[in-house]
């Protein structure tokens, strides 16, 4: 087995972005982008995220990241596929919940996989993601309505500033208004963490600037230049706004700079259960179909 070692810092992020990055297909569970947004969001949650690197010298051969005290977030480099129990084996002895993990409907290997380790697939009455894409050929013109603009993080330049247009996209959720309002951790100081990790650009980070001054709604692309493929994370657009069509605006201003920028596929993983259809009918408004979906899968604690 390969040396491992527990997650130290931004470095060791890196390292699991090169792994995701090597072995990277638009049938991926990752995307670079998707580990960025997620690990550096907030401020000062690493000590709630076991993570573990599995490696061969200085190569990530495997990582493992448990959220929620029970939800496993892994990759394993296909060449190393023996390594499927060791990460397990680790998840198993250090998760502090109930256990569930995700395959990919068009993964039967590791759904067998999972099944054989005692994992049960849940059905479409819980909550899954889509995983939908498009090409960046024909992308419709961006329109909006009067005294509304549409500006890159490159023009914007104000953490503090994009940090409260997410916060109020995510505290009242177009679509969701009879919810309570949620309560985002992101910051103006975690949003500048974000945008210091790789591969962050800010001409494909774009809001919508609202008549009022307000940036109304804003959607970041990650792009993975070796392969060409940018992928949405986050997007949102504040309720104060809803029915406008922005969400569908500031998602196309993002995709007409990837393109600019030599990107030429477009990816996005939104909810797919019944429970919140708003977000995968708005890409399907700018053109994302689905290839595939996940399967959320679970264990009880054994001990």
């Amino acid at each position: 087995m390969p040396p491992f070692r527990d997650y130290a810092g931004p470095s060791d992020l890196r390292a699991m972005q090169g792994l995701t990055q090597r072995v990277w297909s638009e049938r991926s569970p990752f995307h670079i982008g998707n580990l960025a947004w997620e690990r550096f969001e907030h401020v000062g949650r690493d000590s709630e995220w076991p993570t573990r690197l599995w490696l061969e010298g200085d190569t990530v051969r495997a990582w493992g990241w448990i959220q929620d005290g029970g939800h496993l977030y892994f990759q394993i480099d296909p060449a190393r596929a023996d390594l499927f129990d060791d990460v397990f084996a680790w998840f198993e002895a250090t998760a502090t919940g109930d256990l569930t993990t995700v395959a990919l409907d068009n993964d039967p290997d590791g759904v067998a996989r999972l099944a054989g380790r005692g994992y049960r697939a849940l059905g479409e009455e819980h909550p899954f993601a889509l995983r939908m894409s498009r090409t960046l050929d024909d992308l419709p013109p961006v329109v909006l309505p009067g005294g509304f603009h549409a500006l890159s993080m490159a023009q914007v330049g104000d953490s503090e500033r994009r940090a409260l247009a997410h916060r109020n996209a995510w505290s009242r959720i177009a679509g969701r208004e009879a919810d309570p309002p949620g309560r985002s951790r992101v910051t103006g100081e975690s949003y500048r963490q974000v945008m210091a990790a790789w591969p962050y650009r800010p001409d494909l980070d774009w809001v919508i600037e609202a008549p009022d001054g307000r940036l109304a709604a804003n959607a970041c692309l990650w792009l993975d230049e070796v392969h060409g493929a940018g992928l949405f994370e986050p997007v949102g657009t504040d309720a104060d706004f809803r029915r406008l069509g922005l969400g569908q605006a500031v998602c196309l201003a993002a995709l007409h700079a990837l393109r600019a920028v030599g990107g030429r596929i477009a990816l996005v993983g939104p909810r797919g259960d019944d429970g919140y259809p708003v977000p995968r009918a708005l890409y399907a408004g700018v053109g994302f179909t689905a290839y595939a979906r996940d399967i959320v899968h679970a264990r009880k604690r054994l001990a």
